[in-house]
């Protein structure tokens, strides 16, 4: 039905796999090196989440960072409170995210462009106010510490080479379910409604179901990538879902290049590692980012994946 055959599954998943053999000796980088690459795959899983949204459905979101937020305050608070298993609390927080998704989704079905931005980002705010008010549940501004790390058995997942490992295979996995979607029929349905949603309606396309089902898609992959963060530095504050974190989300899909879900990985990585080159000057990261998205978006229109595959072509001949 969705148009996934068992050669394309086996097909692409060999790529995953070598990769996963490739990226398998990092950590005896050293813990620092670790740390980032573990900061990438969490960032990776977010903003390909996004590019459903902006890359395949194309509609625009400046509040992605809210869905971050609400899996991780809501398996933190589980884990903490109630004593749930952080791994059930980390899948409870992307089913919960998922579900605002929704609620955000039906309302914003006619808005398209600007409208929907705007939405999406007052959305954010909201979040965001919430985390701060209700300080009796989320311990207001001030943030969660001490969060649980997650329970590995034997293996003890606080030692970043641990969580490394585990946070590599639910990247890959993650990623690589979107790229099936991305691949079958309503990947292709997608595309549809971004290229042209009136001559998809014309063909008998439910748009509306299929725009809702972008935004539950998304923002359940939010959610877990924001439980996984929580756990992993194990304290979480309304900052996380501030417009400026949206920002940071939005621009790693647009650098990397949204439409592949390739793109958003590239962005991940070199928004993360520019991060860290430029921590003595902080206060100018989003000057920079926003001079990056004007030059790409200028020059490079396909993002940092799509210039390779141009070079690639060239060199090819």
């Amino acid at each position: 039905m969705l148009g996934i055959t068992r050669d394309l599954i086996i097909g692409d998943l060999k790529y995953y796999a070598l990769a996963f053999i490739l990226l398998l000796p990092l950590p005896l980088a050293g813990d620092y090196i670790t740390h980032i690459a573990i900061m990438i795959m969490l960032y990776s899983i977010t903003a390909a989440s996004l590019d459903i949204l902006v890359g395949y459905t194309g509609r625009l979101s400046l509040g992605h960072a809210a869905f971050y937020a609400i899996g991780a305050y809501t398996s933190t608070l589980l884990s903490m409170n109630l004593n749930v298993n952080p791994w059930i609390g980390i899948i409870i927080g992307g089913i919960l995210a998922s579900i605002f998704g929704l609620i955000l989704g039906i309302p914003s079905l006619k808005l398209k462009g600007p409208y929907l931005a705007i939405s999406t980002l007052g959305f954010g705010v909201i979040v965001q106010l919430m985390l701060i008010n209700l300080d009796w549940l989320t311990n207001g501004p001030i943030g969660i510490p001490n969060i649980p790390p997650l329970p590995g058995g034997p293996i003890d997942l606080r030692i970043k080479s641990s969580f490394y490992y585990v946070a590599l295979i639910l990247t890959l996995l993650s990623i690589f379910f979107l790229h099936l979607l991305t691949k079958s029929r309503v990947g292709k349905i997608l595309v549809a409604i971004r290229e042209d949603e009136d001559a998809a309606l014309s063909v008998g396309v439910n748009v509306s179901f299929f725009k809702i089902f972008a935004f539950i898609i998304a923002t359940f992959f939010a959610g877990l990538s924001g439980g996984l963060y929580a756990h992993y530095i194990r304290y979480i504050s309304p900052a996380m879902s501030a417009l400026s974190e949206s920002i940071n989300i939005l621009s790693m899909t647009i650098i990397g290049g949204f439409g592949t879900l390739v793109g958003p990985l590239m962005g991940a990585a070199l928004l993360t590692i520019l991060q860290e080159v430029l921590r003595p000057y902080l206060e100018y990261r989003y000057l920079i980012y926003g001079g990056l998205i004007v030059v790409v978006m200028k020059f490079f229109p396909s993002g940092i994946y799509g210039l390779l595959q141009s070079i690639i072509r060239k060199v090819r001949g």
